[in-house]
């Protein structure tokens, strides 16, 4: 899987850090890009791995963004008793529809036959 999304100023806010906050230490940078990373492979292994473009499409980028921060702000916040929460759940059930149509061509076909 590719992951792309990084630790960015709008993460952090996401998780409650301001962009220049004196406690964010090395370790808890690290403990955010892994909540991340772990949080892009959750959501590109329930909805489909094989076009990782179609997770950078203008239409597409900030529902996934959504969803990854969601759960990634989850298991930062919760690590030992996070579960995906209803909101990356339902987000998740979105862009799977879009994955799937964006996956058939006009003739019908599927990108693998």
């Amino acid at each position: 899987m590719t992951t792309f999304l990084k630790v960015d100023d709008e993460f952090k806010r996401t998780l409650g850090y301001l962009p220049d906050d004196d406690l964010l230490d090395d370790q808890i940078l690290l403990r955010m890009k892994s909540a991340l990373i772990g949080a892009e492979n959750y959501v590109q292994g329930a909805i489909g791995q094989d076009n990782i473009d179609f997770y950078k499409r203008d239409d597409i980028l900030p529902l996934y963004k959504l969803a990854c921060f969601a759960i990634a702000a989850n298991w930062f916040n919760h690590p030992s008793t996070a579960t995906a929460s209803t909101t990356a759940k339902s987000i998740i059930g979105q862009l799977r529809g879009s994955y799937d149509e964006s996956e058939v061509s006009d003739d019908g076909t599927t990108a693998e036959s």
